[in-house]
């Protein structure tokens, strides 16, 4: 309803008003959502102060994505039940797309922090460092006993990014058992990890680890282990658990092979 002597405002000064373009206001009267309070004798339309408050609310329906069928529905009855009604749902969507905006960040967060790990990394040279407890969510084990073939560790890797809804989401690694490693086998992954950003998987203890970067395609990976493991014993450790392998420079980096560049980490201890 109209009050008496409130301030009128021409279209566009309307528009103006909520930084929109005319064209909102006549695509929104033309589908009866929002009207003009009337119509002057020239013909022009007009709008009224005592409407602002219904576009402020309208324009922020929609900029947190409310359809314009729901809020003609609503516009028709509107109610405080009714509100409350398409709010509740909106906040729900937020909170999804929230998770998600989360996820995305984790996920380029790693990728910044592993290109730049890479970027910096001593290659070929063993590094003695103390690391902290690590929470990794792991595969099944893989129960071949023989040399893990690439199309191997795909299928491995598929299995495990669908049973834990990680596309997209994670880095996952190799991990070889500290049994292997003393046996010299190393092209036989046990299973595969991820970094587990909240409280579930398990704890990977912490202490000194050898650390080692390697530049060069996957196939190579295995025939640098025994210089590794030379390493450790000359510099008075021996391996006291299993290596992790991260890929930290891989194909979304590069497509030269030879350019990838891969973190080993080992568990160790004093002779």
């Amino acid at each position: 309803m109209e009050r008496k002597n409130e301030k009128k405002y021409t279209t566009g000064e309307f528009a103006d008003y909520f930084g929109i373009k005319k064209d909102t206001l006549f695509y929104y009267d033309k589908i009866k959502l929002f009207c003009p309070a009337g119509v002057e004798s020239n013909g022009y339309r007009y709008y009224t102060s005592s409407q602002i408050n219904t576009l402020w609310t309208l324009l922020s329906l929609r900029d947190i994505g409310v359809p314009v069928k729901v809020l003609q529905d609503y516009f028709k009855a509107p109610s405080p039940e009714r509100l409350d009604e398409i709010a509740k749902i909106q906040i729900q969507k937020i909170d999804a797309e929230m998770s998600n905006l989360r996820r995305i960040k984790r996920l380029l967060t790693d990728i910044s922090s592993s290109t730049m790990e890479a970027m910096r990394a001593a290659i070929g040279k063993v590094h003695i460092q103390t690391l902290p407890d690590q929470r990794f969510i792991y595969s099944s084990e893989n129960d071949r006993k023989t040399d893990t073939s690439n199309q191997q560790w795909e299928s491995i890797y598929e299995n495990f990014v669908h049973e834990n809804s990680l596309t997209g989401s994670a880095y996952v690694g190799s991990v070889i058992s500290q049994e292997d490693l003393r046996k010299g086998q190393f092209r036989y992954i046990c299973r595969l990890f991820t970094a587990s950003p909240g409280r579930n998987g398990t704890i990977r203890q912490g202490g000194e680890y050898a650390v080692f970067y390697h530049k060069g395609n996957y196939d190579s990976i295995p025939e640098i282990y025994p210089d590794i493991l030379k390493e450790i014993e000359h510099l008075g450790f021996m391996i006291a658990g299993d290596a992790y392998e991260e890929y930290l420079v891989a194909e979304i980096a590069t497509d030269c092979e030879n350019d990838y560049v891969t973190k080993i980490e080992i568990k160790i201890s004093p002779q």
